[in-house]
């Protein structure tokens, strides 16, 4: 009974490890993808290029326990049309609502996804909330 019980453990275990390692290759693929797009992460400093550049800042407001963030991130930020089209457009900004408060609640991101197209004086212009397909979120940017 025992030697029953050790192999069951063992069993168990070791597909935890083979789990555990899949899931750390997804995560990696994932930020590898998204990185295809050069986001910031200072709103001042988007303000600033944004003046220099005569573009409109785009900020996509998320945080990692958000599972359509993650869609969003693994299928609209991915495809080519809308990676050409938010980089010849705008000032790409990304904010953590956990870690970015302040910003969130200043552009009331309380459901997420939740994206703004500010001026470069950082005031809003356009909101789209919720999750985008890449030609939802085409036809809105």
């Amino acid at each position: 009974m025992r030697k029953y019980l050790v192999g069951i453990a063992v069993i168990f275990i070791v597909l935890l490890v083979i789990v555990l390692a899949i899931s750390s290759l997804t995560t990696k693929e994932t930020k590898t993808n998204t990185n295809s797009i050069q986001w910031g992460n200072d709103l001042n400093q988007a303000m600033e290029e944004a003046k220099k550049s005569n573009k409109t800042i785009f900020i996509d407001f998320y945080a990692d326990w958000c599972s359509y963030c993650g869609e969003m991130d693994e299928e609209a930020f991915t495809d080519p049309q809308v990676i050409g089209k938010l980089t010849q457009n705008y000032v790409l900004l990304k904010v953590d609502v956990d870690e970015n408060p302040d910003l969130s609640s200043k552009y009331k991101a309380y459901s997420l996804p939740t994206m703004v197209i500010v001026d470069s004086s950082g005031n809003e212009i356009k909101r789209i909330i919720g999750y985008q397909t890449p030609e939802q979120l085409l036809s809105q940017i």
